[in-house]
């Protein structure tokens, strides 16, 4: 959408990208919000919609709202080799999947491996530096 053009909306970035059939929303392992954006959600819970997904659900929900949609893939990792030189330096990696699977592959079997490998203890994030 261009300036000049009928009905340019600035702020057409929220509606989704090109060839995007949704409108902007947080998609992938991990995301967060902000604690007065879980507090709206938590006040507001009776009259959101619930749509299929939860993630297309918060997207919904924060079109009208004053967000900033920020995309930081330091806290993601891949598995297990890939998040290991990660682990070495000192950094964590608060969610970790494999791309083939669209999360962990044999979650149930892997799960404990992964953690550990990747530093993802409990403390894993109170040590982080971003």
């Amino acid at each position: 959408m261009k300036q000049g053009v009928k009905y340019y909306e600035p702020e057409y970035w929220k509606f989704g990208e090109a060839g995007n059939k949704y409108f902007r929303h947080a998609t992938g392992q991990l995301y967060a919000v902000s604690k007065e954006l879980a507090t709206y959600i938590s006040e507001n819970q009776h009259i959101l919609h619930k749509y299929i997904n939860e993630d297309v659900s918060l997207g919904s929900w924060f079109i009208g709202l004053d967000v900033e949609h920020v995309d930081d893939k330091r806290l993601c990792c891949g598995t297990p080799p890939d998040c290991e030189w990660k682990a070495q330096l000192g950094s964590v990696c608060a969610a970790s999947f494999d791309w083939k699977c669209s999360g962990i592959c044999k979650s149930v079997e892997r799960m404990m491996e992964v953690h550990k490998t990747c530093g993802e203890d409990v403390n894993a994030l109170e040590h982080a530096s971003f």
